[in-house]
């Protein structure tokens, strides 16, 4: 993910969002329901998944187009260069 792709992403953060993909390592357990309110609380969440989720298969979608769907590596990045920011004013 390119700096201009990921500055859009930081400032689409308090955009609508959905996380999915979400499975849980526990054994016998069920998949978590994700309630996000925002692009930035999903990247976080995502970013701070592991270890009681596996994020393998993770999806982040804001429904803008613009902004392209986010899987775990691009959440890394984001998480790595924007941190706490992303859930903040």
């Amino acid at each position: 993910m390119d700096r201009p792709v990921m500055a859009s992403v930081f400032r689409m953060r308090h955009a609508p969002a959905t996380v999915s993909g979400v499975r849980s390592t526990g054994q016998g357990q069920a998949d978590p329901a994700i309630r996000v309110h925002s692009l930035g609380e999903a990247i976080r969440f995502v970013a701070n998944a592991y270890p009681n989720y596996d994020i393998g298969t993770v999806a982040i979608d804001c429904g803008d187009p613009s902004i392209p769907r986010l899987g775990s590596l691009e959440v890394r990045a984001l998480w790595r260069e924007y941190g706490e920011r992303l859930t903040q004013e």
